[in-house]
């Protein structure tokens, strides 16, 4: 299977490469859609009903979403750290 990526991600796919967790891009590729299929499978068992989480992240201001992205990279390195 081939996927097409807009050149931000490309770009991202490159930095993540040379951080050393992954040695090729197929593998962030696997760990992304390993990702997102948790996500879905939260949001399966979550008291909310499904795509609530989704309308919510849609309806919050740029800087919050900012903040919420910088709380989960410091999570991933809190648990790389841990490693």
């Amino acid at each position: 299977m081939a996927a097409t990526v807009a050149q931000p991600q490309k770009e991202l796919l490159r930095e993540l490469l040379k951080a050393g967790r992954w040695t090729n891009e197929s593998e962030i590729v696997r760990y992304g859609i390993e990702l997102v299929r948790r996500e879905v499978e939260r949001e399966k068992f979550s008291k909310y009903p499904a795509g609530t989480l989704a309308k919510c992240y849609k309806k919050m201001k740029r800087e919050d979403l900012a903040e919420d992205a910088a709380w989960g990279e410091a999570s991933l390195k809190a648990q790389e750290s841990e490693r």
